[in-house]
């Protein structure tokens, strides 16, 4: 659902379980390995599966009742999915 950067490490949160996946991994790597039309990133420390994005605020993205902050340089990406400019 959502992927957060952690320095070296990477934080994978999917849909099938509660318990997050932790692996050493830059956020740039996984972000150039990931579908660009399924995936998206929307701060230095978050990508997001777009199909779970439930709500998008003008500096914020929810999956569910998770709220992740948007970036100012990601901000166009995010609004671009709404067709706000």
């Amino acid at each position: 659902m959502w992927i957060e950067g952690l320095k070296d490490y990477i934080k994978i949160h999917l849909k099938s379980t509660s318990k997050a996946v932790i692996t050493r991994m830059g956020m740039k790597v996984i972000e150039d390995q990931l579908p660009a039309s399924k995936f998206l990133r929307i701060h230095k420390s978050y990508i997001i599966a777009i199909e779970s994005i439930t709500a998008i605020r003008k500096s914020s993205v929810f999956i569910g009742t998770m709220e992740l902050p948007v970036g100012e340089s990601y901000r166009d990406a995010v609004n671009a999915l709404t067709g706000k400019n």
